[in-house]
């Protein structure tokens, strides 16, 4: 137990040391905000105070982050605690969760292995939702685990029931191992008869559709002239919004070429005070997640996944019945043998389905990979278990386990470029000497006794390996923590000294408007809500969707509801139609409106703030 406060102790100080220095993601803390305001809003996710639009999923993950600011005032460490706990909390849970198929030292692996991904320390670090995603797939594994193990029906529903309290954190992205937990059951519950599996499975997917729709039939049976417009639909249905723009377009939507050139053009655009810069997007392939770039995935999660990928394949080699030592049979009598090899399939599915999906989706944010992370813990964390034993057993599965370990050395080396090409063959050929030496020095040692069976040169061998893949893990947390990584963070912002000018100036000069201002873009929206959290009018929702039509904005300006508009950059062509600039409000705003942004004493004399003409 020791050994298991200690991993997560250091979890949760990498998770929680300088919180409140890593950069926010406005978009989600604009909702936090607005749902604070009000009953209603919190209900319904909405984005800004006024409600005339909703964050484009369900609001679970942002309930939570609603009581933490609530609790502790709006503030960065209140609006992350609710991810850091989420990703602290996995690590324990996982322990168990392995422990219970592959023994505690299996489970302690894993465990460390989890509370030091780099990807998943940086995520429970933002102010997203995929943290607690997370956590909760790992507590639907649990419950999975426990009615294999115990075989009641119970144990399954719950699991459905958590998955779909996950679905309503992230989406699809929550459902990444369902294909591998459905595989775990059918193969772990196989003594049951087929007709009482199928039985299960239908009555486990009817829980699980029931709970991940519940917010969405709630918020469609809500009559439309009360309920936020969901960002991202196109039609107003909140279904849209989850199955089409968080749906198909996240898997097939815009290649990612596309995506960058308009990003761009909107950056290139005009004023650089609005502070929009491209997004870097990794393009799709095999090798992807190793990829040393400006995302760097390779830092965050590669180093991890190479290492589970070879000595999983080591440790799946021979085809053995049985991974680590076997548990102890349940009260029930199930055969331990079943449930390992049940579970070895439903965590290698995880792994390549989550590997596969993520290298070739048209956009994958590195906190979206939080999807399979566990399952990188679980398959790293447990081969090299599996991998250690052997070698105590037999001399050969010493040398492979260094070879493999040394690979998985070179790879993180070579691909954060921390050594030269000459230290990198330096590093392989170490490796391959250690485990050579203790093939050899384990031998001599079987015959001699000189040092405890516990202590082989075999095991000490494999711990220094290992600990040279664990410290370049916490070498890549510490980094990332002294930067305040923003890696989370939202990709387009706008700097804060801008934000405060027009704060400033419109709490002088809107004269008691409804609306604060007109914003173009929700995400040129997001830092005035967090800041002010005064109702503000959209014009356009996500690829300039316009939310507000011309002659409403003409009518709104007519009585004052509103008098500014805040917008930026200019229409490049008529073929840019995503763009806000491109909108027909907008477009009319820069012909027809003063434009006052030399009021705003930031030096820039135009493109930013727009006053609108008093009269249709």
């Amino acid at each position: 137990m020791l050994a298991l406060l200690a991993i997560t102790l250091l979890g949760a100080a990498l998770r929680l040391v300088r919180l409140r220095y890593v950069p926010e993601d406005d978009y989600y803390d604009a909702a936090v905000r607005s749902m604070s305001l009000s009953l209603h809003n919190f209900l319904y996710g909405a984005f800004e105070p006024g409600a005339s639009a909703s964050i484009d999923k369900p609001p679970l993950d942002l309930w939570l982050q609603v009581i933490s600011v609530k609790l502790f005032g709006f503030g960065p460490v209140a609006l992350k605690l609710p991810e850091a706990l989420g990703g602290t909390l996995a690590v324990p849970l996982l322990y168990d969760l392995v422990r219970r198929v592959a023994g505690r030292l299996a489970g302690l692996a894993s465990a460390f292995v989890l509370a030091i991904i780099p990807l998943s320390v940086v995520s429970s670090r933002s102010d997203t939702m995929d943290s607690v995603m997370m956590a909760l797939l790992v507590v639907s594994a649990w419950l999975l685990l426990a009615a294999v193990q115990r075989r009641r029906a119970g144990w399954l529903l719950g699991a459905a029931a958590v998955l779909g309290l996950a679905f309503n954190v992230k989406l699809f992205e929550a459902l990444v191992p369902l294909p591998a937990f459905v595989l775990f059951f059918w193969l772990g519950a196989r003594s049951k008869p087929l007709r009482a599996r199928l039985a299960r499975l239908a009555a486990s997917a009817c829980v699980l559709v029931a709970v991940a729709c519940s917010w969405m039939v709630l918020v469609s049976l809500t009559p439309a002239h009360d309920r936020p417009w969901p960002i991202g639909s196109t039609n107003g249905s909140v279904w849209n919004a989850v199955f089409v723009y968080n749906g198909y377009d996240r898997i097939a939507g815009a290649p990612a070429a596309a995506v960058t050139s308009v990003l761009a053009t909107i950056a290139d655009a005009g004023n650089s005070l609005a502070g929009e810069t491209p997004a870097v997007i990794s393009p799709a392939g095999p090798l992807r997640l190793f990829a040393h770039n400006e995302i760097d995935y390779g830092g965050l999660v590669g180093t991890a996944l190479f290492a589970a990928l070879v000595l999983s394949a080591l440790a799946l080699a021979p085809l053995v019945r049985r991974v680590g030592e076997p548990s102890r049979a349940g009260p029930t009598g199930e055969k331990p043998r079943a449930v390992e090899r049940a579970a070895i399939a439903g965590v290698a599915a995880w792994l390549i389905l989550g590997y596969l999906l993520f290298s070739f989706s048209s956009r994958a944010h590195p906190r979206y990979l939080e999807a399979f992370t566990p399952s990188i813990a679980i398959a790293l964390g447990t081969s090299l278990v599996v991998l250690a034993r052997r070698a105590r057993r037999d001399p050969r599965w010493s040398l492979l386990l260094g070879c493999g370990l040394a690979m998985c050395v070179v790879e993180a080396a070579a691909g954060s470029g921390r050594l030269s090409r000459a230290g990198l063959f330096g590093v392989a050929l170490v490796g391959v000497a250690l485990a050579a030496a203790a093939t050899g020095m384990l031998a001599r040692s079987r015959r001699s006794d000189l040092l405890p069976r516990s202590w082989t040169p075999s095991a000490v061998a494999a711990t220094l390996l290992i600990a040279v893949i664990a410290l370049v893990m916490l070498v890549d947390d510490v980094r990332l923590i002294r930067d305040d990584s923003g890696v989370q963070a939202s990709e387009v912002t706008v700097p804060a000294a801008l934000t405060d000018a027009l704060s400033r100036f419109l709490e002088r000069h809107d004269q008691g408007a409804r609306y604060e201002v007109a914003v173009s873009a929700p995400t040129l929206a997001a830092p005035l809500i967090v800041k002010d959290g005064r109702p503000v009018l959209l014009l356009t929702s996500v690829y300039a969707r316009p939310l507000v039509t011309l002659a409403q904005l003409r009518r709104d300006a007519a009585r004052g509801a509103v008098r500014y508009v805040f917008s930026r950059g200019i229409c490049p062509g008529p073929q840019y139609t995503t763009l806000p600039a491109c909108s027909t409000a907008d477009k009319w705003v820069r012909a027809h409106a003063t434009d006052v942004t030399a009021q705003l004493g930031l030096g820039t004399n135009h493109g930013l703030l727009y006053e609108l003409p008093s009269a249709p």
